[in-house]
């Protein structure tokens, strides 16, 4: 009988998987937010060096800090406005013909900020940065609709004589650093919705000609010593008027070191005879 012949077996190779390349992903570039001159919640750093707002800015470095600070702080202090109400500061056009601003000395400087306009109604908040422009003399921002505290730091403003905030809706209690402000004559807060007590520095403004407090919400009592200030609405101001004591610190009492005796050695005093 014949051998049965054993059938070979046929390898069939696998296929090579076909790998699928990872896509690139090309990222989407993001625009840059325009310049509006520091208004309409801006992110980029306006320019005041392109010779239009700030003549020669080279030889006015200081001129262009303060210009680069009001158009910082211009859409705080706009708020929610009709575009017909806001200022015309702008980095297309010379900064001495900005509304409220005025510009002198040598080296130049904005010295009075006056935005009183009659037709426009500031409706934002008073910026904190507002104490980086130090060459101020003069200070108004009354009439208008400002809401929130009045900051802290303005005694940086070390130049300034003019501070008028009434007439708006301001809250919060005044801050005490305004009696540093030493250069002060005239001081209008009246007519906000101030709180808290008059603080007692405002004593130290020997300068002060002027002060307009009334029509506010304070408590406590005013202070004697306010009363010599030629100028002022005290009277009109329901609270007593008093004379408050600054407390003194107690002075620190060192006591006169000892001397120790030598360390093994004994101390004989003379005997004094009756």
């Amino acid at each position: 009988m014949p051998p049965t012949a054993v059938p070979t077996a046929t390898h069939t190779p696998s296929p090579t998987p076909t790998v699928t390349p990872t896509p690139t992903i090309t990222p989407t570039p993001r625009s840059r937010p325009p310049s509006t001159g520091g208004g309409g919640g801006s992110t980029q750093r306006p320019t005041c060096t392109n010779g239009t707002v700030v003549p020669n800015p080279t030889a006015n470095a200081e001129l262009v800090r303060d210009c680069v600070q009001l158009l910082t702080i211009k859409a705080t202090l706009e708020g929610s406005i009709s575009t017909s109400m806001r200022l015309n500061w702008s980095e297309n056009s010379s900064i001495d013909t900005w509304e409220g601003v005025t510009i002198d000395g040598t080296p130049q400087r904005v010295v009075r900020l006056e935005l009183d306009i009659s037709g426009k109604t500031l409706a934002g908040s008073i910026p904190p940065t507002l104490s980086q422009l130090t060459g101020l003399q003069t200070l108004n921002l009354s009439n208008n609709q400002l809401s929130g505290r009045i900051p802290v730091g303005l005694r940086a403003l070390a130049s300034l004589q003019v501070l008028d905030f009434s007439n708006n809706r301001l809250s919060g209690s005044m801050p005490t650093d305004l009696g540093s402000i030493a250069t002060l004559q005239t001081l209008h807060l009246a007519n906000n919705s101030l709180t808290g007590s008059i603080p007692t520095t405002l004593v130290n403004l020997s300068n002060l000609r002027s002060l307009s407090l009334a029509g506010n919400r304070l408590s406590g009592c005013i202070p004697n010593a306010l009363t010599r200030v030629a100028q002022n609405d005290l009277s009109a101001i329901e609270l007593s008027f008093c004379d408050p004591v600054t407390p003194t610190a107690t002075p620190t009492i060192t006591p006169t070191p000892t001397a120790d005796a030598p360390v093994g050695r004994s101390i004989f005093l003379p005997l004094v005879r009756q």
